[in-house]
């Protein structure tokens, strides 16, 4: 398991619930300090304990919450829009303003086709 995926998606989806990492902590009965590690992909060895409890915790699937192909339910980064992003380092609320456009046509496929999206919109998206 990718621990920067990993962590990407928690955050992300304790964000989306409006969860502090304390609150999260406590749901899944582990320390903030830990779930601070995960977030920044430094947790290298989560065990399946862990990852129930925090899939438990985040109403999604052990698989959704591990970025596994085929299990994202209600917030889906492609993977090319999070291989650009981790490349640059852009923060959450970019990557989800980037994945909320609208599209009417195709939809960038490649990191190269994000990042000249990005580089085209980022003045209006940015902070």
């Amino acid at each position: 398991m990718d621990a920067e995926l990993f962590g990407k998606n928690v955050l992300v989806l304790r964000k989306k619930r409006g969860l502090s990492q304390q609150e999260l902590a406590n749901l899944a009965e582990v320390s903030r300090n830990y779930i601070s590690m995960i977030e920044r992909g430094e947790a290298k060895n989560v065990s399946e304990e862990i990852i129930r409890r925090l899939a438990g915790s985040l109403e999604v699937s052990e698989g959704e919450l591990k970025g596994e192909p085929g299990e994202a339910k209600e917030l889906s980064i492609p993977s090319p829009l999070r291989k650009f992003a981790l490349n640059r380092g852009l923060n959450y609320k970019t990557v989800d303003k980037l994945r909320q456009i609208p599209f009417r046509g195709k939809e960038p496929e490649t990191a190269e086709e994000w990042e000249n999206l990005y580089e085209a919109v980022k003045e209006f998206i940015s902070e």
